[in-house]
């Protein structure tokens, strides 16, 4: 029988056989596994940022009322088993072999044509573990995020989820869905369905636009939440709290809902409060807000702004947009702070140091390469900033980490999901 690590290590080797697969051919891999899930309601999850909180966020609330929820979100930060949640226990050892010869014995069936067509993706594969092991574990709901755009994602096979929700959109995967913020939105976009209601964050007029047009001409009835509905923001150096109010009379939401999170990231306000909207539209009459207070109170997505040991945050920001959030909360906190900061070579690595130096927020800023071959070098980093005052390079995370004790100061841990994971494990083995 294999072992977790097989499985991952035929996991990870696919994308040196595999071709591009169409959301067509998803459809009938997933159509030859026999449709495992697919009758569960769904709320399907996309945008740039802060879908993979507002995840775990709605699959916290409706675990809170009672509903045996299932999770899929990526990336991982240190093993794939994280991306497979079921009311809020991550998969077994056994069970994730077990889904995984599911599908591998599905590829199986395939003649060597079909199989250049048909073999699942990196990504497709893990999705379609998810589903079997959703069929095994008889969930009441699930909970699926994106992984890259949305309208030609795996994920976007089901003809009609229970929810579509979008959040943060911004620049990113540019080559992948554009280099535009229209062209982003239109992929974004592509998850919502026929008379399936949009929960949607107010991301300006362009994008509000695409998104509005595209619910209308689905007949989707569109909830679009933004800052107004947010009041009495209080935040700490360990919470943020506030009162949430949707403003849809249609919803029959109860008015000034307290809102208390453990983290002091600011931009989970957002992701929280699509969460709870999601989550009413979902449960409709039966949502309780007691038990969606209680839900948000008592969980904290990893890597998003965690600080996993005394003085040392990871964040898993790696965009603009996501360091613009990352920065907002680290303004809002007091003393000295140093970040450490690595990024992958496809990202816009300069436009996020650029913000990074230009918020004059870090004492020091120390640059670090990732433990990956997509990684930018740390000294390709440094020639890109026109202020390289206080700036330090380093050749691993370790050292950077090690140079950052040697000031008293907060420190915070940027640029990458990679980085994020590498510092995870990093704290973890006790190998600082």
């Amino acid at each position: 029988m294999r072992s977790v690590k097989d499985c991952e290590e035929y996991l990870l080797n696919i994308p040196k056989f595999k071709k591009k697969t169409l959301l067509s051919d998803t459809k009938k891999f997933y159509e030859l596994l026999g449709f495992p899930g697919k009758d569960i309601p769904k709320i399907h999850v996309a945008g740039t940022n802060g879908k993979g909180s507002t995840c775990f966020y709605t699959s916290r609330i409706l675990k809170e009322h009672g509903i045996k929820t299932g999770l899929f979100t990526s990336p991982h930060l240190v093993s794939m088993k994280e991306r497979f949640v079921f009311d809020k226990e991550m998969i077994s050892d056994e069970e994730f072999v077990t889904v995984f010869e599911k599908v591998k014995s599905g590829i199986e069936t395939l003649d060597d044509n079909e199989k250049e067509i048909l073999h699942p993706s990196f990504f497709e594969f893990l999705f379609l573990m998810f589903m079997e092991w959703m069929s095994m574990k008889k969930a009441d709901a699930i909970v699926l995020e994106t992984g890259l755009g949305g309208m030609l994602d795996a994920t976007n096979i089901f003809e009609k989820p229970d929810v579509c929700v979008i959040c943060s959109i911004g620049l990113d995967h540019t080559k992948e869905l554009g280099d535009t913020i229209e062209s982003i939105a239109k992929q974004k976009a592509g998850i919502i369905k026929e008379n399936v209601p949009l929960v949607y964050w107010d991301n300006g007029k362009a994008v509000n636009d695409i998104l509005e047009k595209t619910a209308k001409k689905k007949h989707s009835p569109a909830y679009r939440i933004e800052e107004k509905n947010i009041s009495d923001f209080v935040c700490d150096e360990k919470h943020i709290a506030f009162s949430f109010n949707n403003g849809y009379d249609k919803l029959k939401f109860v008015r000034d809902l307290s809102v208390n999170l453990p983290t002091s990231a600011l931009y989970q306000r957002i992701n929280s409060s699509l969460a709870l909207t999601a989550s009413k539209v979902f449960l409709k009459e039966e949502f309780d807000c007691d038990k969606a207070a209680k839900a948000l109170k008592e969980g904290y997505f990893h890597g998003r702004f965690e600080e996993v040991e005394r003085g040392f945050f990871v964040d898993g920001a790696h965009n603009e947009d996501a360091v613009g959030k990352l920065l907002e909360s680290v303004g809002s906190i007091k003393g000295k702070k140093v970040i450490i900061f690595g990024a992958c070579k496809d990202k816009d690595y300069a436009g996020m140091l650029d913000l990074v130096s230009k918020s004059h927020y870090f004492d020091k800023i120390i640059l670090t390469n990732i433990n990956s071959e997509r990684a930018v070098d740390s000294k390709t980093m440094k020639e890109c900033m026109t202020d390289a005052e206080n700036v330090y390079v380093t050749d691993s995370l370790s050292e950077a980490i090690d140079l950052s004790k040697t000031y008293d100061a907060a420190v915070y841990i940027a640029g990458s999901l990679y980085l994020v994971g590498e510092a995870v494990s990093i704290f973890k083995t006790g190998d600082n």
